[in-house]
């Protein structure tokens, strides 16, 4: 009868505490720790692959969370052409109610004022809309997402990658401490209905 008991209870401990362990040697020890007598090095996963995981992430986000297109999208550059437009036709309106031409006939001041509104905003379309392809052209080239965020994450102190990773996935990680106790008074409980059929 004892073994009904101790057998799960052993087995609960020792899951638990092997998944505790497992989860823990995620971000511990810090700096590497020799095992006497066996020679093994032991360090924690995020502390020894810090620099790969950055490395894996800014990849990622450039080629898959943040592609550079998707971000040159976001800003909108053909609202800012017709902001351009607009304010280069309003000069050419107050330009022409302030300056000389408004000693001239009502009619010609118009048709003079028409034609050189759409003159301005047809140049300033081809200036606004070359400049602003040279300017994605330049960006596509220039802004790399990955170093940037490699360097960022690689900057992080292994303490607070471990508090964002706990901040994140806390719950899931104990669950997998929780679930080794689980598996473990279950296999419990299997042997000792083994050595209760064995006799």
């Amino acid at each position: 009868m004892a073994s009904w008991i101790l057998l799960p209870l052993v087995g609960a401990l020792i899951g638990w505490f092997t998944n505790l362990l497992a989860v823990r040697m995620i971000f511990r020890p810090r700096d590497p720790v020799t095992i006497p007598l066996v020679g093994l090095q032991v360090q924690g996963l995020l502390p020894r692959r810090q620099a790969d995981l950055a490395r894996s992430v800014g990849q990622v986000v450039e080629k898959d969370l943040l592609p550079v297109d998707q971000l040159l999208g976001l800003l909108e550059l053909d609202r800012y052409q017709e902001r351009v437009l607009e304010h280069v036709v309003s000069q050419v309106d107050q330009r022409f109610e302030n300056g000389w031409s408004r000693y001239l006939p009502e009619a010609i001041r118009r048709s003079i004022a028409a034609y050189a509104r759409a003159a301005a905003a047809r140049e300033t379309a081809l200036i606004v809309n070359e400049v602003g392809n040279r300017l994605i052209e330049d960006l596509r080239g220039r802004v790399k997402l990955a170093p940037l965020v490699e360097s960022q994450m690689a900057r992080f102190e292994t303490d607070e990658l471990e508090r964002l990773v706990w901040m994140v996935a806390g719950r899931e990680l104990r669950w997998i401490e929780y679930l080794g106790a689980i598996l473990g008074f279950l296999i419990g409980l299997g042997q000792a209905a083994l050595l209760a059929a064995l006799g």
